[in-house]
């Protein structure tokens, strides 16, 4: 299947992002996860934000992200994309997501050497599948590399035992906490 990319360059090339801090929130991140664990020493250690409906994460590679010198390796930049992705599917559907498909399209080199800022959007919901588009770009706005994927949802029970694990800060958007609202099957309301 060919790759669906129609990115409104506009919207998904904001590298500054908006003056409205206000309109900015964290996600939580977990302790060991290899993207946003903060106590995975092999990790990434990225934080993700929403900003104007967008997820989005700045991230600054290091020596051992990359394959040749000064060049983020490929298999990083698609765990990038699609960690980014799934925080945009998960919070469109109010449930944790896996991947159920993934496909990068990989414009440039991506540098090992500057700030870089990946950020993703549900292009197309669905009651069992999201449709979400991302997008890598450098410290000038060029895009290095561009996704699609569909992601599924997992049970509510699994959201719920993965939400209690995430590292929550004051001011932290909480995308699952409408579970955690709703009563129990067979209570009385």
């Amino acid at each position: 299947m060919a790759i669906i990319l129609d990115l409104d360059v506009k919207r998904l090339n904001r590298f500054q992002g908006s003056a409205n801090r206000s309109s900015m929130a964290y996600l939580p991140n977990s302790k060991k996860c290899f993207v946003c664990g903060e106590e995975n020493p092999a990790g990434l250690h990225v934080r993700f934000f929403v900003e104007d409906g967008l997820v989005k994460a700045r991230w600054r590679p290091q020596a051992q992200h990359c394959g040749l010198a000064n060049v983020v390796h490929g298999g990083v930049t698609a765990t990038l994309l699609d960690e980014c992705m799934a925080w945009a599917a998960g919070r469109s559907f109010g449930r944790m997501c896996v991947t159920g498909e993934l496909n990068v399209r990989f414009l440039r080199r991506v540098p090992g050497d500057q700030e870089l800022l990946v950020c993703a959007e549900v292009v197309r919901p669905g009651r069992r599948i999201a449709h979400v588009q991302g997008r890598l770009v450098d410290a000038t706005g060029e895009a290095c590399a561009e996704s699609y994927g569909r992601f599924v949802p997992v049970s509510t029970e699994e959201t719920l035992a993965v939400d209690e694990a995430l590292l929550y800060r004051d001011g932290d958007e909480r995308p699952f906490a409408a579970l955690r609202a709703k009563p129990a099957p067979g209570a009385d309301g």
